[in-house]
């Protein structure tokens, strides 16, 4: 099959785009984006992995305007929406290698968990980030020994970080003016399908859960009780 007919493109980005202050040394890449096909994204997301380490941080940025019409388009609440898509993003990373059999329910109850997480947000715990260098208040969720995170007090961008292995204090951002460094150029458009190709040639371009070889008790807590 032509993978071209399957690949999904997006239009170039035309939002501010946050990751990893320069002070952190190791891979960056561009991971994925959402968005319509042949539309502009309503999110990009990048990876950062710590060198010589499986420690890392996964960044999106997602411009508010566009966000708030694409997932409240009938009202509701957008911090919940950007909430979640953190939430989503940590269960999903934390998830072992896919040769560790999944108990049957628990993607199903780790998804409904996220969500209810995310309702919940007002509660998560308040922790600063610095962004350009300013400092902002970000609501962060720990979960099967990482974290997620975000922040909605920058004007054009709700920023979320996704952690593994890092405190989620040292969070320092800065705008990302050169995405030549993340192997990537926002002025063109993005394809899934060349995501894809450039971080298959770069091994180290991903983060490992936080456990490879078994789940979390916080995972394993969730089991549908049919199935322990």
């Amino acid at each position: 099959m032509n993978s071209d007919v399957t690949d999904k493109k997006s239009l170039p980005v035309d939002f501010s785009v946050y990751g990893l202050d320069w002070g952190f040394r190791g891979p960056r890449w561009v991971d994925f984006f959402e968005g319509i096909p042949d539309s502009r994204p309503w999110a990009l997301w990048l990876g950062h992995r710590e060198r010589e380490s499986e420690h890392g941080v996964r960044i999106g940025s997602l411009p508010k305007r566009r966000y708030d019409e694409t997932m409240c388009a009938s009202g509701g609440d957008p911090l919940a929406e950007v909430a979640f898509s953190g939430a989503f993003g940590l269960v999903n990373l934390t998830l072992p290698d896919g040769s560790v059999p999944r108990p049957d329910g628990l993607i199903l109850a780790l998804v409904e968990h996220a969500e209810k997480q995310a309702k919940r947000y007002e509660d998560w715990p308040q922790v600063t980030w610095l962004v350009e260098g300013e400092p902002v208040t970000a609501r962060v969720w720990h979960f099967a020994g990482a974290w997620a995170g975000f922040t909605a007090e920058l004007d054009d961008s709700y920023v979320i970080a996704i952690g593994i292995g890092l405190a989620p204090e040292r969070t320092h951002l800065v705008r990302i003016e050169k995405p030549d460094s993340y192997g990537a150029d926002f002025g063109a458009p993005l394809s899934l399908t060349e995501l894809g190709r450039h971080k298959s040639n770069r091994p180290e371009a991903w983060l490992p859960p936080p456990q490879r070889q078994s789940f979390h008790a916080d995972q394993l807590a969730l089991v549908p009780e049919s199935d322990k």
